[in-house]
């Protein structure tokens, strides 16, 4: 476990938001908030269950509170892993979508005593100069960006990244042996690499496969017991992930 890296002038609890549709939260998703915790000392991991993706289709989505439950079910075990889906209550009326950065500003006003880190893929920060108010996220939070395949292309894409450039913000390279002090710019972390995806698993479930690697068991029994995914009970999962042990191979 990583050692408590952040000096807060006003004992602030530093958090890490972890943003996403989990849709469903598998066990890659918990090994990412696992890695997040550890690189950074934090006190705890938000994950942030947004309403949806305006930028995908609606269909393929269970309704927020399936995937909230589904979330809460995943990471029972884990003290430090807090499940909210607070972006809904930031919503206007008829509104199905809010900018992470009005998100972030909204959370500042509402939790004065967190220090929030943004966490995002690697695969975002190379577009993330198109996200509306970048800039306002950056000025006001460290952005912690995780390194999906830790390739050297890869790494190189991160650092060529035209926001992190823009921003004239250092980046820096997660290493287990040094603390990590700053509150602004960006922090690259390896990350876990897991070879699942919410897309493959929903394709499974929608074709009847009893196969739900990767799948939590009470998330797989929720699913089929709701019917998620075109998942009846007449076809409820033969297998199911362990709880997984969180120590993925480098």
């Amino acid at each position: 476990m990583a050692k408590q890296s952040f000096e807060r002038a006003a004992e602030k609890q530093r958090i890490v938001l972890f943003g996403g549709s989990f849709n469903p939260p598998h066990e890659g998703h918990l090994h990412i908030a696992q890695k997040a915790h550890e690189a950074l000392g934090c006190d705890g991991v938000w994950m942030m269950v947004a309403p949806r993706n305006p930028y995908k289709d609606p269909s393929i989505y269970a309704d927020l509170s399936h995937r909230k439950k589904m979330s809460e079910l995943m990471t029972a075990h884990l003290p430090w892993l807090k499940v909210t889906d607070i972006e809904q209550s930031y919503l206007d009326e008829g509104q199905d979508f809010i900018e992470t950065s009005e998100t972030l500003k909204r959370l500042r006003a509402d939790y004065p005593n967190h220090e929030f880190v943004w966490m995002m893929g690697s695969d975002n920060i190379t577009t993330f100069h198109e996200w509306g108010g970048w800039e306002d996220m950056v000025a006001n939070h460290l952005i912690m960006v995780m390194n999906r395949t830790q390739s050297d292309e890869e790494i190189t894409a991160v650092k060529n990244a035209k926001a992190i450039k823009a921003s004239q913000l250092n980046l820096t390279m997660h290493d287990d042996e040094v603390s990590f002090k700053e509150d602004r710019g960006f922090y690259l972390v390896q990350s876990p690499v897991v070879e699942l995806s919410s897309t493959v698993i929903r394709a499974n479930l929608a074709q009847k496969q009893p196969d739900t690697m990767g799948l939590n068991a009470d998330v797989a029994q929720l699913i089929a017991d709701e019917g998620l995914y075109n998942y009846g009970e007449d076809a409820a999962p033969k297998r199911a992930a362990k709880q997984p042990s969180l120590k993925p191979k480098p």
